[in-house]
């Protein structure tokens, strides 16, 4: 089962969530320069412009073609300027169960642009494309990115002991947040079809990366 719907569009108040295309390119290499940190760990990390290039027009959309998650840039609404990436992965059909990830540019930190990207794709893949449960996974050490879990209508389960392994291979304890399909609509959250109407929905967000 793959119900990822290809070329969508998840409109905000001021983001839109839409595929990478090669129009990403000098965002990514200009990341990829300064070493920013919000990019998802299977993006490029090296100024090669022939890898990058078959990345941006093929490589990012596989996981969707296969069903096995999506990743999705999240563009300014005026300018379609690349601030963040956000995406589903892990992502069980048979369960209907997934998680999410997400990153912010350091220029675009601090402006409820995590918050409104993640209540985006969470509407979208709650409402539209069928899924029951979506699991965020935060460190106990990244407060930002609690509240933005918390403002984007998360439900807090717990703390999950030595749950993951950092770049340097020590074990950190995560938050569970969890978002399911019969939670009560947020209050003001953005709209869940794809090209939709307008959101609300905004926060303090400062994290880059929000593990």
């Amino acid at each position: 089962m793959n119900a990822f719907e290809e070329g969508v569009r998840l409109e905000g108040e001021r983001l839109v969530l839409r595929p990478f295309g090669l129009d990403d390119a000098p965002a990514l290499i200009e990341a990829i320069r300064a070493g920013e940190d919000y990019l998802p760990p299977n993006f490029p990390d090296v100024l090669e412009a022939e890898p990058i290039a078959w990345f941006l027009r093929e490589g990012v959309h596989k996981v969707q073609r296969f069903g096995l998650g999506v990743h999705l840039a999240a563009a300014d609404r005026e300018t379609d300027a690349l601030v963040g990436t956000i995406g589903l992965f892990r992502v069980n059909w048979t369960h209907l169960t997934c998680e999410v990830g997400y990153g912010m540019r350091p220029s675009a930190r601090g402006r409820g642009h995590a918050t409104e990207a993640l209540s985006l794709i969470s509407d979208w893949a709650l409402r539209t494309c069928g899924l029951f449960r979506i699991e965020l996974r935060a460190m106990v050490t990244n407060p930002a990115s609690i509240r933005v879990a918390e403002k984007a209508g998360y439900v807090r389960e717990g703390v999950a002991r030595g749950g993951e392994r950092d770049a340097e291979g020590v074990s950190r304890d995560m938050v569970v947040f969890s978002r399911i399909a019969t939670d009560p609509p947020l209050v003001g959250a953005p709209a869940r079809r794809s090209g939709g109407a307008s959101g609300k929905l905004v926060a303090d967000d400062q994290e880059g990366r929000h593990r």
